[in-house]
């Protein structure tokens, strides 16, 4: 096949790849150029670092040996503290030699002075006189001022003595003391500053590369390449480094020699960057132009196919196809396109309805019958109507149903219910509207275009068809709650709540079966706390293992059944009982603890996964069940079991006797009082003294109940013999008088 537009194309674009080609050759060079460059940089960087790591090192060795010679010299904590032993003059002698010795240490130490405080004394190698005839004393002044303990000073002139000429140029390293207070006086150790220029020279005396130091004013302090490394030197070549040291605060600025010929390579490095760039642009320019005038002619074939949509999946595949072929392809892809906006838009519609009838359901948008009207035409759905009613699916033990089948199975299942609710509707005459608007509810809108009984009527037909459908056909079983029927879309929020809200009581009512929205009625307001003394009453059997605890707990389910708890309020209600049971149980010895904590989990997941009142009664029988006749074998196999048991039910018999302590019991059962304690604390997790009180206080309530004897009386009934007594233990117990109590009961 001819290609005329393929080689008119090619041999436009032959000169300016060539051309692209060269350039990117000197780039590639030229990028080789600048990553030499770059590790002479890195090498230079490496070299001052040495250098200032030298001279830090020097510097700090010097201050490491003088607070060596501080701490460790009883010489010089006599000549700070002015006490010396035997002859001052030879003891001053040898402090002097003592400096000597500290100045011959280190090369570029250049000269020691001591000065202490008390009399203001200063002592040199040389002299020993007071501060006010000393050279130095303008520094001396200025360092006693100073608050810091340590100081490393910038250079400075030093002049020993006041009389003579001599200056030395320095840094000066001050030391404080003593080291933490710093209140006798000063160690200064002046370092020659030519010292560490020579130093600095020794280890930059190279023709490649220079150093300069400045102090944190910007002073230049020394420089490589001059004589000694003397201030004043100029740079010979570009500068590349800047380092900081933290110890001194000098700045090390360092780079390379020979400027002209480092200089004249990087202006010759930028000139080819800078032509190959201009070179990329002319490029760019000459194949825009090329293309606009070879593609004049299908030009506005093009621009009508861009017309439609931005195609990016239009390009030429491979270079046997054309620019005529590649027209077909597009019109080929537009009807591909205009095939799946289609397709997409439809899955639009799904994600909308959805949308769309949990906010109309949950009430998160107001919608009138206009809008609701527009919106459901919109979404293709039916939009006439006589009633309206709302009724939720939940499926039973979910949990369950999640274990049994995969994720893939679930959602199978899913579609099933829903076609289900579809099909089974059909034959009733209504129309519905079903979503999921959980992962475990299927809510529906039933729309019925009879009067507002029949509506009800058909309503419940179809819930109780679903449910018995569901009961044969599948592996799960539903429970659904039914909302009133409502006759404007704005009412159907509240059908909804309403079915919702019974949905809540299936625990006490019953799962797989119909539930409407009359049946929660009778669940108003209902009083919790009613049942938290008989909670407390079973935890406290449960501990000491009287077999009470079985009818106590039959009868709060029975209550819980009767009463029309919801879900939430038996969850609340048995986490609470958990509460107090573990309380109880974590009063009684370890091995009866650790058998506790065995079953506490099991309880809180029977919590968790129970669907109506009887399983979970159920469920918790058995397993309280199980660790009582555990806790009952323990208690067997100790032997202070039985007689713990005789003296419990000893105390419950003669609880009135005000003699009745634990020396009475002890006289009884031929037993240490003490032993007595302890074991009925670890038989019975409580102490004797307050389960007798215990016995007491309940015995009494009970008579200021029933009976209209005086306290004093009762008081004398449970044991007590002054009543001021009985009230002090009975108001600590209950938190109120006895006599409050009768007026509250």
């Amino acid at each position: 096949m001819n290609k005329p537009w393929f080689y008119r194309l090619l041999f436009s674009y032959l000169p300016v790849f060539f051309m692209i080609t060269s350039v990117l050759i000197v780039l590639i060079i030229l990028s080789i150029s600048q990553l030499s460059k770059k590790e002479a940089e890195n090498a230079n960087k490496t070299y001052a670092l040495h250098i200032m790591q030298s001279v830090d090192y020097a510097l700090k060795t010097i201050d490491e040996y003088v607070i060596k010679e501080l701490q460790t010299n009883t010489r010089i904590d006599q000549f700070f503290d002015n006490k010396f032993e035997g002859n001052p003059y030879y003891s001053a002698y040898e402090v002097t030699e003592l400096i000597r010795g500290m100045m011959n240490y280190n090369k570029f130490i250049d000269s020691v002075y001591f000065y202490r405080v008390s009399d203001q004394m200063v002592i040199s190698p040389n002299t020993m006189i007071t501060a006010d005839r000393f050279g130095d004393k303008g520094f001396i002044e200025e360092m006693r001022k100073n608050p810091s303990q340590y100081q490393l000073t910038n250079q400075r002139i030093f002049k020993e003595f006041a009389e003579m000429d001599q200056r030395k140029v320095v840094i000066s390293l001050v030391r404080k003391i003593p080291l933490l207070s710093g209140q006798k006086g000063i160690v200064v150790v002046n370092i020659s500053m030519d010292s560490i220029a020579r130093m600095v020279g020794d280890m930059s005396n190279s023709k490649i590369s220079f150093i300069e130091v400045y102090d944190p004013e910007g002073k230049q302090l020394m420089a490589s390449g001059n004589a000694d490394g003397a201030v004043g030197s100029r740079k010979r070549g570009s500068e590349l480094t800047r380092i900081h040291s933290t110890y001194t605060n000098w700045e090390y600025r360092s780079g390379l020699n020979d400027d002209y010929l480092f200089t004249f390579t990087s202006v010759f490095s930028y000139v080819w960057i800078g032509l190959g760039l201009v070179m990329v642009v002319l490029g760019g320019v000459w194949m825009t132009y090329v293309t606009y005038r070879n593609y004049r002619p299908i030009k506005l074939i093009m621009s009508r196919i861009h017309a439609y949509s931005e195609l990016k999946s239009m390009g030429v595949e491979g270079k046997k196809q054309d620019e005529f072929q590649y027209i077909d392809r597009a019109i080929g892809n537009l009807m591909e396109l205009s095939s799946r906006y289609e397709k997409q838009h439809e899955e639009d519609i799904v994600f909308r309805r959805r949308h769309f009838f949990k906010e109309w359901l949950e009430g998160s948008r107001a919608v009138d019958y206009e809008d609701w009207k527009a919106e459901m035409n919109r979404l293709q759905l039916p939009s006439d109507y006589g009633q309206l009613a709302a009724a939720v699916i939940e499926m039973d033990k979910y949990m369950e149903v999640c274990r049994m089948f995969s994720p893939k199975d679930q959602e199978l299942l899913k579609f099933v219910l829903s076609r289900v609710v579809y099909e089974t509707a059909e034959p009733l005459g209504l129309t519905v509207w079903a979503e999921w608007t959980a992962t475990h509810r299927l809510s529906v809108v039933i729309f019925a275009n009879e009067n507002v009984k029949n509506s009800e009527k058909l309503a419940a037909n179809l819930c109780e068809n679903i449910r018995a459908w569901v009961e044969q056909h599948l592996h799960f079983r539903i429970t659904l709650g039914v909302g009133h029927v409502v006759g404007q879309v704005q009412e159907l929020v509240h059908s909804y709540e309403a079915a919702v809200h019974v949905l809540r009581f299936k625990s006490t009512l019953g799962t797989n079966r119909v539930l409407y929205h009359w049946e929660s009625e009778a669940s108003a307001e209902k009083e919790m706390y009613k049942h938290l003394p008989m909670v407390k009453s079973l935890a406290q059997s449960f501990r000491l293992g009287d077999k009470e605890w079985k009818p106590a707990m039959e009868q709060l389910f029975t209550e819980l059944k009767v009463g029309l708890f919801s879900y939430d309020e038996i969850c609340n209600l048995m986490n609470y009982l958990v509460y107090h049971l573990h309380r109880e149980m974590m009063e009684l010895s370890v091995e009866l603890q650790e058998l506790w904590q065995i079953a506490l989990p099991q309880l809180n997941d029977a919590i968790e996964q129970f669907d109506t009142i009887e399983e979970l009664y159920a469920s918790w029988f058995h397993m309280l069940e199980e660790v009582s006749q555990r806790m009952a074998a323990i208690r067997e196999d100790r032997s202070t079991h039985a007689v713990m048991t005789q003296v419990r039910s000893y105390v419950e018999t003669h609880y009135a006797d005000p003699e009745l302590s634990l020396i009475w019991l002890s006289e009884q059962f031929q037993l240490h009082a003490s032993h007595v304690s302890r074991a009925f604390k670890e038989e019975f997790g409580e102490k004797f003294v307050d389960y007798l009180v215990k016995i007491r206080m309940e015995h009494a309530k009970k008579l200021l109940q029933s009976s209209r004897d005086s306290v004093q009386d009762i008081g004398s009934m449970v044991g007590y013999t002054h009543a001021i007594s009985f009230i002090r233990a009975f108001k600590k117990y209950t938190g109120v008088t006895p006599g409050d109590y009768r007026k509250q009961e």
